[in-house]
């Protein structure tokens, strides 16, 4: 298997334009093609040059992020969701290149978080902003995961959000929707009413520094799903996580451990911690057990899925996370 190409550039370097910008996209949804057209507009406009890439489930993004640079990309714009800025990530953070979003994925948590709420939000940014270099820069750290599988071990980085269990449970459920139905929230809801009676894994928890003294360091529990998070809303408009900060050196982490088993207990214990969600109160659930902290190791009995930024990463036996210590440049609104 070859690694993808660049497409060709769209239009001819001018003598004017000074910057030079990649555009990665990912094809999976008809409204990236869409935007993506509209970008073109702009990049015409301002007589910007610009070369594209797309990406596939095979190369999901990293190589034409690196190729992109290597033809001097002063900025990369990605057309995609939270997987494709992924994917891309690692890359952009070492070689110090800023990136403009153009949410065009399922979730989008990143860019809602940073105030980009749609694409045609973003587009018409892109339409004030870009070439002016005149929006504020949102620096976002890369975290870092070592899954554990059956198979070995590999090092994956994710921005958002990792969970293990429940959470990554009801990602699997959305999947597996044909892809007209994985609209947004409605997508995630189908995965999540899945998962809600999935059954309780039994983790070791492990944090050796740990920034909240309710946590001690060391437990082991039983649980629905544990995660990590820099955003306080992850799947949709009620807030999850108080203390979650995209910017911040530090995760919030939440171990969600259900005292029920039957699914009519089950689905009370839900409706209470639904309840505390939409009120701004998820701690006060007894189920619902938070803690900040820069690194977690998570070992399970048995393996369970494992999900970084809404893209599983499969079935892990231990999972360690690290705040990451290279960021992205985001470009935000003002």
């Amino acid at each position: 298997m070859t690694a993808p190409s660049l497409l060709p550039p769209l239009i001819r370097p001018s003598p004017e334009a000074a910057m030079k910008v990649g555009v990665l996209a990912n094809p999976k949804h008809a409204r990236t093609m869409r935007a993506y057209a509209r970008l073109v507009e702009v990049l015409k406009r301002e007589r910007i040059t610009y070369r594209s890439a797309t990406t596939t489930p095979q190369w999901p993004g990293t190589e034409q992020t690196s190729q992109l640079l290597d033809w001097g990309a002063d900025l990369i714009v990605v057309l995609g969701g939270d997987g494709t800025l992924r994917a891309s990530a690692p890359v952009l953070a070492a070689a110090r290149v800023p990136v403009f979003i153009i949410p065009t994925g399922t979730a989008n948590v990143l860019s809602k978080h940073i105030g980009i709420r749609s694409a045609e939000y973003a587009l018409e940014l892109a339409d004030m902003h870009l070439g002016s270099q005149s929006m504020l820069i949102c620096h976002v750290p890369v975290n870092e995961a070592d899954c554990f599988t059956s198979t070995g071990s590999r090092r994956e980085h994710f921005v958002s959000l990792a969970g293990i269990g429940g959470d990554a449970i009801a990602i699997s459920g959305h999947a597996r929707l044909p892809a007209a139905l994985r609209l947004g929230v409605l997508g995630y809801a189908y995965g999540a009413s899945r998962a809600l009676f999935a059954p309780l894994i039994k983790a070791g928890l492990k944090d050796p520094h740990p920034a909240s003294p309710q946590f001690e360091g060391t437990t082991v529990t039983e649980v629905w799903s544990v995660m990590a998070a820099k955003t306080s809303r992850p799947a949709g408009p009620i807030p999850v996580f108080d203390h979650a900060e995209v910017g911040a050196g530090e995760f919030e982490f939440l171990s969600v451990e259900l005292r029920s088993t039957q699914p009519g207990d089950r689905l009370g214990e839900w409706v209470q911690i639904g309840w505390a969600c939409v009120n701004r109160r998820p701690a006060s659930h007894s189920s619902m057990h938070y803690w900040r902290g820069t690194e977690l190791s998570i070992r399970l009995e048995a393996p369970a899925p494992v999900q970084l930024d809404g893209d599983l990463i499969g079935d892990c036996s231990r999972l360690d996370l690290r705040a990451g210590t290279t960021s992205l440049a985001v470009l935000a609104p003002n």
